[in-house]
């Protein structure tokens, strides 16, 4: 099947959803929407050209698309992505793959079952400026990782289901925290040991806006994590800095005067001994999704593993003490 003649149906219109949405008008990639309110779905008429809209989840999932892409409350992933596989549909789920563990392997095994491809949507994986400082940690240029840290700040008090636990399946960790987890464990390898701590810190949603965490990693590697959802006025820090025996590697704070307006990203360029390294500016959507739909076109492995996915969800739940 041909990139250009694939339909997708995307399950939630709202909030992140529109990113999703910009990157398939991007791609040139036909998609519908179901939601609930009947406003968000005359945007999407009006705005993308969208023809084919949905308010009935059963209707939307009946209809003939390849594949879904789920942006929905957290505790909703796990039952409609295993519906949409019964309906035989390839899907990408937003992160985290869904709140339990059992529940996210269960997902993974009937899509293998069905011979359908199945992703978790996650960026970060995806961004430039991470690959290199990553390829550059690998290829032994700073030396043996001895410390790793990631870490972000913000004020953000969030609004609608993003501020109930329930619908969260936790609080800012297992929503924005799982970003920075997915290159802070793929710099630090597999954890041995975590100190977890989660906590308030002045926001209003139910769940915890504030972890910070010591890890320690198999190499003697040892990591500081830190995300903050009720920082005021944060300052600009690196989100990663990784040291080794023979150099560093961190993230420049300052954008990039040379990455084109048009390419989103969600990290800056990486400083490699002081020095600014240069990277091939890439969408990190278009590498993600577009990654997704190649996969299902080539019948290929998806970009971004499963595992890492369960690796994430692992490890937050083990943040979380459960």
């Amino acid at each position: 099947m041909l990139l250009c003649a694939m339909s997708v149906l995307l399950i939630g219109g709202n909030g992140f959803a529109k990113v999703h949405a910009e990157t398939y008008r991007r791609l040139g990639i036909e998609f519908s929407v179901y939601d609930r309110n009947p406003q968000v779905l005359e945007m999407y008429r009006r705005d993308y050209g969208v023809r084919e809209t949905y308010s009935d989840m059963a209707a939307a999932l009946d209809a003939d698309n390849d594949a879904v892409d789920i942006v929905l409350p957290h505790n909703l992933h796990y039952e409609v992505a295993m519906k949409a596989i019964e309906k035989g549909k390839h899907v990408l789920v937003e992160k985290p793959v869904t709140g339990r563990i059992d529940e996210a392997v269960k997902i993974i095994n009937q899509a293998k079952k069905k011979r359908l491809k199945f992703m978790v949507a996650e960026q970060f994986y995806f961004d430039p400026s991470f690959r290199k400082a990553l390829e550059i940690v690998q290829s032994g240029k700073i030396g043996d990782v001895r410390t790793v840290i990631v870490r972000d700040q913000q004020r953000y008090d969030a609004p609608g289901w993003r501020s109930r636990k329930n619908e969260m399946m936790g609080g800012s960790l297992i929503d924005g925290g799982v970003h920075f987890l997915e290159i802070f464990l793929d710099f630090g390898g597999q954890w041995k040991s975590i100190s977890a701590h989660n906590y308030k810190g002045g926001t209003s949603i139910e769940g915890e806006d504030n972890t910070a965490a010591l890890f320690t990693f198999e190499n003697d590697v040892h990591g500081i994590f830190y995300y903050s959802w009720s920082y005021v006025e944060p300052p600009k820090l690196p989100a990663f800095e990784v040291i080794g025996t023979e150099g560093s590697v961190y993230e420049m704070k300052e954008s990039s005067l040379m990455k084109p307006d048009n390419v989103r990203t969600v990290l800056n360029q990486p400083v490699l001994n002081g020095n600014i390294v240069s990277v091939e500016w890439k969408d990190v959507y278009e590498s993600e999704i577009g990654g997704f739909l190649k996969s299902i076109e080539k019948d290929t492995e998806v970009p971004y593993p499963p595992a890492n996915a369960i690796r994430n969800l692992e490890t937050v739940l083990m943040m979380y003490g459960r």
